[in-house]
């Protein structure tokens, strides 16, 4: 479980490097990409409707979501800044759960009696603030609110990482000087 969240707070910085570089070309590259792919699988399900002989409410239900995946995909493709202002209120939505399951993390590190628990939470806390300020702050223009998103993604990779390693480190000490049969942090 730790690999998981160390290989994602990489992730989490490479994409805040790269979001801050490149903005405008990462915008465009996410709508191509997903516009492609939904209208791909528009065309395959429009197409698999037609080639059944049986056609019940079911299969019904997968052409309307490939028609709808399809004029979707097309929208992507055709007109990217429509679907781009969309794009950071999910990210910042992802980056303030991700603040959330952090504030939690370091609640584990509390209980286990770790000093310094509440600079953790400071950083935490922070992560999800601004993840809420990426979601709710209408004033940005697309590719600046790109580039804070991306600043933001650079800091809670910094963070989680930090925060991980404050985790694995803190609850080595604990498990020497209190030993258990079942791992706490397993439960």
């Amino acid at each position: 479980m730790t690999v998981s969240y160390v290989f994602l707070s990489i992730l989490y910085a490479v994409l805040g490097v790269v979001l801050l570089i490149w903005p405008t070309t990462v915008m465009n590259l996410i709508c191509y990409l997903f516009g492609a792919i939904l209208l791909l699988y528009g065309i395959f399900a429009i197409w698999g409707y037609y080639r059944k002989d049986d056609r019940k409410g079911s299969a019904f239900l997968g052409l309307f979501l490939g028609i709808v995946a399809a004029a979707v995909g097309a929208v992507m493709v055709i007109y990217p800044p429509l679907i781009q202002g969309i794009i950071p209120v999910i990210l910042g939505l992802y980056i303030a759960i991700d603040g959330l399951l952090s504030v939690k993390r370091t609640l584990e590190l509390r209980r286990i009696d770790y000093a310094h628990w509440n600079i953790n939470l400071i950083l935490s806390l922070a992560v999800t603030a601004l993840g809420i300020l990426v979601i709710f702050h209408p004033l940005l223009a697309e590719e600046t609110l790109f580039r804070v998103v991306g600043a933001v993604l650079l800091y809670t990779g910094g963070s989680d990482l930090w925060t991980l390693y404050q985790l694995s480190h803190c609850t080595k000490e604990y498990r020497k000087t209190h030993p258990v049969d079942v791992d706490p942090l397993d439960l």
